[in-house]
Order: structure tokens, then sequence, then C-alpha cells
């Protein structure tokens, strides 16, 4: 495909931007005290260097008290200069437009203060489990003041456009929604009403900043909750936006309490940008569209379709900060995609921790680690191609260094090819082609079908060998573990066995438990292509083809002796897997131990009782330990044996990814 619409310039409120690609805010977590720190200017930096259009630093605090520490601030003049310097220094040497979010959390603020969040009705949030005080009239003005003093601020640092957050459940959205607004003065009940804060907060804002700056607000394209603002709502609003002076609508999904995946790997690329559409469809100023579109193909057939102007590329630029300039010159084979897994991104922010990206080591720590070729070059050995194995071999060969990876598998990948089986997680296939085409790059010799023994390494003769052996799964002892019909949930998600019985019983209930739950019970629900095929043409009631989608034709149930299921699961996807196993009728036995396994049966202790589960098929999904007998093997004083990934300890991607890095930049 050529990339026509995705490098076309286009015009906001007389400000040009090269091309239709941004960077939203998000939160980073870099900083700790409000200030603009050299961690987040090294990570800006690298991202206007590498091509994007309007890059938005954010988000940013108006208010200490309706925001966190975590991200930067602009409530103070003091914090004006930090902010110009690193501005003047872009424009200088790159030509992004760079923007700036405005942020005010409501209810969802957290505070060190000891202050309590403000809101339009005090409603626990969801989020924090915590009572706002309702807002006062005095309130109200302060924060609209807030929004306006921050707006000029940003306007003195030299920033080229100004983005109002009023999405995701944030301080205007919760004005906007019925649900979080039950006031009774002139800022609550009727729609009209609702509108009025955020209105006012714009109005007050552009008579700060002036008609000629540049003005846009981030806002929810459908809550996607129940009694909250759908599509029709938030177009209304966005009509009202308009004509109270934003310049531009960037539209994203739901509110982060929604239980309608919006990020996650099983959320289809492009799948929400139909809520553009129904934006722009009302309003006569760009429209940008958000979520799952870091596939330059899905970006550009959504601006093609013309349901939206801009495209946002948040997690995308975490992933690979020089993406935009690799599409533009065709080097599509060097891009590092973002898998969606949340590992490193979202999960870290809920854990309250800083950002970082399973497929990025280098990102937020840009200045740290800086790829230079060695004065020492050394002939080096991989055992083992999964990704701890291959992120070595890549950073070591770019580094200068000679390297040979060895797999014994007739392909590479580990157990990257057990994750990326279930539904929705065929994403993760990415990981494999971008690491397998950076060896290629880099010039690292792979041999497939062959594993690195001893023979081998004292014929090669190398100065270090990485054992990047990963894990087996564990075995356990218990009566009829033996037995014909029991199997491994690695065979399973590998396809190396398909004779699964109706009655399904898996032993194990972390995340390999549950994806193999989630797995068997897709085997029979039907292709996006003929669900969409049955609807698109009335063959068969709604509701029923509905159903077909969740039928597996077997009972599943999965036993542990935990008491939570996926427990190892990050959390921002942890609850889209519960949901998906619940819609399949998978029957989840936490605190059930396995007793004994019989010709048609699993009998489990559940407390000081024994309970009967009927089996034809058992699968063993018990956890894994490593595969590092390598290592002891190798005696050679000369050679430098290192130990990566899940040879090392069994790990989440992330951890393996990392830990290779690391070892090839300081080898």
């Amino acid at each position: 495909m050529k990339f026509i619409k995705l490098f076309e310039p286009i015009t906001i409120n007389g400000l040009e931007i090269k091309n239709r690609i941004v960077m939203p805010s998000m939160a980073l977590a870099f900083s700790f005290d409000y200030s603009f720190n050299d961690r987040l200017k090294d990570f800006y930096r690298e991202r206007a260097e590498g091509g994007v259009g309007l890059m938005t630093i954010g988000p940013t605090a108006i208010d200490p008290e309706g925001a966190a520490p975590i991200m930067p601030g602009i409530y103070s003049d003091d914090q004006i200069d930090s902010f110009k310097i690193f501005i003047d220094e872009l424009h200088r040497g790159t030509d992004v437009k760079v923007s700036i979010q405005l942020m005010h959390m409501g209810r969802n603020a957290v505070s060190l203060t000891g202050s309590q969040a403000i809101a339009p009705s005090a409603i626990t949030g969801k989020v924090t489990k915590q009572m706002p005080r309702e807002m006062t009239k005095e309130d109200i003005e302060k924060v609209k003041e807030d929004f306006a003093q921050a707006a000029g601020r940003a306007k003195e640092a030299g920033f080229d456009f100004i983005e109002i957050i009023g999405c995701t459940g944030y301080l205007i959205s919760q004005f906007l929604s019925p649900l979080t607004n039950k006031r009774t003065d002139e800022y609550g009940g009727i729609i009209e009403n609702r509108f009025r804060f955020g209105l006012e907060v714009i109005q007050k804002v552009r008579e700060t900043v002036g008609d000629a700056m540049p003005l846009g607000i981030r806002i929810a394209g459908n809550d996607f909750l129940e009694g909250g603002h759908t599509n029709i709502e938030s177009a209304m609003f966005a009509q009202a936006a308009e004509k109270a002076g934003i310049n531009a609508i960037n539209v994203t999904g739901g509110w982060h309490e929604t239980y309608i995946p919006q990020l996650t790997t099983n959320v289809p690329p492009g799948a929400f940008v139909y809520l553009a559409r129904g934006i722009k469809e009302k309003v006569n100023i760009p429209v940008f569209a958000s979520n799952r579109l870091g596939n330059p193909e899905v970006a550009e057939r959504a601006l093609r379709s013309g349901a939206c102007d801009m495209v946002c590329w948040g997690r995308p630029l975490i992933a690979d900060a020089q993406l935009p300039n690799k599409v533009k010159e065709g080097r599509l084979n060097e891009i590092t995609s973002c898998i969606a897994c949340n590992q490193g991104c979202f999960d870290s922010i809920v854990s309250g921790m800083p950002v970082h990206c399973v497929l990025n080591p280098r990102m937020g720590r840009e200045s740290e680690f800086v790829i230079e070729k060695t004065d020492s070059p050394k002939k080096i050995l991989v055992a083992g191609g999964g990704p701890a194995g291959m992120e070595f071999a890549v950073i070591a060969a770019q580094r200068g260094h000679d390297v040979a990876l060895y797999e014994k598998e007739d392909q590479i990948g580990g157990q990257l090819n057990l994750a990326k089986a279930p539904p929705g997680k065929k994403e993760l296939h990415n990981i494999i082609l971008n690491l397998s085409d950076r060896m290629k790059l880099s010039g690292v010799k792979v041999y497939l079908n062959t594993a690195l023994d001893v023979q081998t390494i004292r014929k090669e003769k190398p100065d270090v060998l990485v054992v990047a052996t990963g894990a087996r799964p564990i075995e356990i002892k218990v009566p009829g573990i033996d037995k014909p019909h029991v199997l491994n949930a690695w065979d399973v998600l590998m396809e190396r066995v398909w004779d699964i019985g109706g009655n399904v019983v898996i032993i194990g209930g972390s995340a390999t438990g549950c994806e193999t739950a989630h797995f068997i019970a897709h085997m029979a629900a039907p292709d996006p292509e003929t669900y969409a095929f049955l609807s698109y043409h009335n063959a068969e009631d709604p509701e029923f083809v509905k159903t077909l989608l969740h039928k597996s034709g077997r009972k599943i149930t999965v036993i542990d002796m935990i008491g939570r299921m996926a427990g190892n699961v990050g959390p921002t996807s942890r609850w889209t897997l519960m949901k998906s196993l619940k819609l399949s009728g998978i029957d989840l036995r936490p605190g059930n131990k396995l007793s004994e396994i019989t010709d048609d049966s699993v009998i489990v202790e559940v407390g000081d009782k024994k309970e009967i589960i009927p089996a034809d098929t058992v699968i063993l999904a018990l956890g894994a330990v490593s595969d590092n007998e390598l290592a002891g093997t190798v005696r050679e004083n000369a050679i430098n044996v290192i130990t990566i990934g899940d040879a090392r300890a069994p790990r989440k991607i992330t951890d393996a990814v990392m830990e290779g890095f690391e070892a090839a930049m300081d080898v």
C-alpha cells in the first residue's frame, strides 16, 4: 500500500502540520514532583525526531490538587521556562508541531496533599474507590480560571497547539455524564446544562489565548457505560464545542471504568474509527481518530475513508519512536510494531510505576542506553531463539559483535508461539516478525533445527556463550497423570494435538491455563468474516448469530488450588480475559486441588471433601521451569557464559526482552 493520506499536510486554525500523525497525550510517570524533567525531554525529543506531525506533551496538571505529581505541571509561572527552552530546541531542530494537554482529573485525582478530590457530584469513584467533594460555584470558577491560566502559560512557553482533556472519565466528562453529574443547578440536569461547564472552560481558555491559537479538545466517542453518553451525545457536545471556539476534536474511546475493551490485543485494529466518523459528520473542523491504529495500513485506510482527518499513534510511538520516518521511507521491515500487550505501559501506570515497553527497552531511558559500536568485537553464540535470545542477538550484532543464534525447533519465537495462539493474541506474532527482520538486517546468523551443543561450542570457540534456552512445562506426580487422554497445554496451543473431547478439565488456573480454556472454547466460534457475512445479509436472527460467538460445544472446567484465577495476567488485560471466559461459559474452580485422574473424570479435593468432575480430556497447565542445562555443561574458562530469559527464571515477555537487551549492552 502507498501511504498517501498519512503524509499529506493539514492546517488547523492557521497551523500547518506536515502530516496526519498525532502523538496523543500519554501518562508516563517519569516525574514525581510535577517537573518537566530530563527524562521526559529525552522521551519527547526522540519522538519529535522520529517524524510525528503533531506531538502532545501531557497530560499536564493545571492544579496540583486536580492531578498527580507523576505528570508535569503548568500551574505556576515558574514552570514556563522548562517547557519554553525545550520547545525552542525542538522548533530549531525539527519541524514537529508541539501540543500540550491540560488536565484536571476530578474525582480520579490522586492527591498527596491530603485534600479531598472534587467532582460535579459526591459519587464514589470506581477507579479510586474514594468519595469526592461536590464542587461549589467557587470551585467551578476556580477550575475554569486554572484552565485559562495554564493555557496562557502554554502559549507563553511557545506551544503550537493546546488541547483540553474532556474524556475517559476526568472532570469535564464527569460534568457531561448523567452517571456522575447529579447536580440540580445550571450545571446539572438536562444535557445542555451538563454541557455548560466544559463549554465555559473552552470559552475561558479561548478568551485567554486569543483567536489565533489552535485549540482542541479530546472527548470520548462513546462512554461505553450503561446510561452514559453514546456517540450521539458526544457528537452533540462536539458541535457545541466547535461553536465555543474549538478548532479540532480528538476522539478516543470510552471511560477508564468501561467493561468494553479499548486497547488490549483482542480489540481489532481500527475498531473504533466509527466513533470519529460519527463526530466528523456533525462538525466542520478536523477530527482525530484514536485507539488501535498503529498499523500504518489501517491508519491510511481510516484517513482514505473520510472517517477522520488525523490519526493518533500513542503506544506505537512508545514502541518505535522512528515509526513515521520508517513508514514514509518505506522501511516497513524495520518497524517495531506495538502488540497492545499493555505490560509495560498501562499495567505500569495502574501499578504506580513508570512506563516502559516490552519491545523497546530504551523507552524512557534514551540517554542511558545509546547503541554504539564496541571497541572489542567478540564472537558470540546464542542458544535459543525466544524473545530474550533474539533481542540479545540483535543488539549485540548492532554493536559490532559476530553473532550466531541456534534454535532447536524449526521456527524461532520460543514461548511466543504459545502466547499468540489464543483468541485476540495473534499480534504477538509481530514480535517474532520484528526480531527476525532485525536479526537479518543486523547480520545475525540463524540456524534452525539445530540445538547448540558442547561439541559445536568447542569447535566454534566463542568468546561468549548466551544461554537463552527458555523453559519447559512442570511435571507432577499424580495418579493417572500418564493416561493417554492427559495432554499438555503447550501441545494444545501449538496444535500438536487436536483430539479434544467434550468434557475438558484444565489443571492450572494461571495465564496459560485460562488462555488455553479460551483457545479451546473459541474453536467452534465463527471467524469474524463469517460473523460479518451472516449479520450483513441477515442470514440468521441477530441474537442467534451473537450466541454462536459464545457456544464452544464443550464443557470446559479450569481448576487450581489458588484462589485467584489468571492472577499473573496484568491488571489491564486480566478483566478482559475473565470476561471472555465468562461469556464462553467456562467453569472456573479456584481452591480445587487435583487428587487423581481417572479414565473419565478428575477427582479434586475441595476443603475436606472430594468431588468428581467428568473429563474425557485433561490438559496440564501447571507452569514452567527453567531449561538451562547447557550452561552447566560448558566449563571452558575462556568462555564467558551468560544466562538470560526463562533459562534464568520463567517470567513475562517484558522481562525476557529487557534482560536480553541489557546483557547485550554490557557484553
